[in-house]
């Protein structure tokens, strides 16, 4: 009906009126040209889902109304990606494909190998992120935003896991991904999965050590040693296919 999608704050359950300015605006008026009387798809950071008509395109902004509300997009499993800091336009890249795939979350790790953040510009670099989720769930049509967190240390992330089953890459042996995704003919998939990756240069032993005492299963993607990046986006694949698909 619409292949264009826009984001807002929040939806309202009432069917209100919704405004869109700055560059969601210049999205619709510039670069779609999505003209008055045309439908749209419009989602939320919480999940909402509503189709749209729109009733006046103007010059610093675009007036809308919200015709049928629509159901979230459902995951059996949510998926949490958490992986170390590595070069900026890669780790946008994770990001970037992280929210594709429809991830529920994404936490940027800093460990012994780990790139540091920049402190001095931590909130740009964090809405940078933000603003980056947004546009690929806009661009793949997708209707929950992935929850890009601040940098969290590795001891403090281990501290307090999010939910889930856990389970991280190492470089040291591990059952194999594939196995524990399939797992038992008939088990049921289990609500949530922690996926943790390590840097450019792995996890040092100690770090090991304390991954798998916060609970976390080492697992494998197979004899070749790949670069972080690639192991982060393979992993959230897999678990997105296997339990989602």
């Amino acid at each position: 009906m619409t292949a264009n999608q826009f984001y807002v704050p929040r939806i309202a359950t009432d069917g209100s009126r919704i405004v869109l300015e700055g560059a969601e605006h210049r999205h619709l008026a510039k670069a779609a040209r999505v003209r008055a009387g045309e439908l749209v798809r419009l989602f939320d950071a919480r999940g909402g889902r509503c189709l749209a008509r729109v009733d006046a395109v103007g010059e610093e902004r675009s007036e809308l109304s919200v015709l049928e509300l629509e159901d979230p997009e459902a995951m059996r499993t949510g998926v949490v990606l958490a992986a170390c800091l590595i070069e900026a336009k890669k780790l946008e890249t994770v990001i970037e494909k992280a929210a594709e795939l429809g991830c529920t979350d994404f936490i940027p790790v800093v460990s012994a190998r780990s790139l540091r953040p920049p402190a001095e510009r931590s909130d740009r670099k964090l809405e940078r992120w933000r603003r980056i989720v947004r546009e690929a769930v806009k661009q793949c049509k997708g209707g929950r935003m992935t929850a890009v967190h601040p940098p969290r240390a590795l001891k403090a992330f281990l501290q307090e896991p999010p939910d889930g089953l856990r389970l991280f890459l190492s470089e040291h042996g591990g059952r194999p991904l594939k196995e524990v995704l399939a797992g038992p003919e008939g088990k049921t998939p289990p609500p949530s999965v922690v996926l943790l990756v390590g840097p450019k240069g792995g996890w040092t032993e100690g770090e090991e050590t304390g991954i798998r005492q916060a609970g976390f299963e080492a697992v494998s993607l197979g004899q070749r040693i790949l670069r972080a990046e690639t192991a982060a986006v393979a992993a959230a694949a897999m678990a997105v296919h296997f339990w989602n698909g």
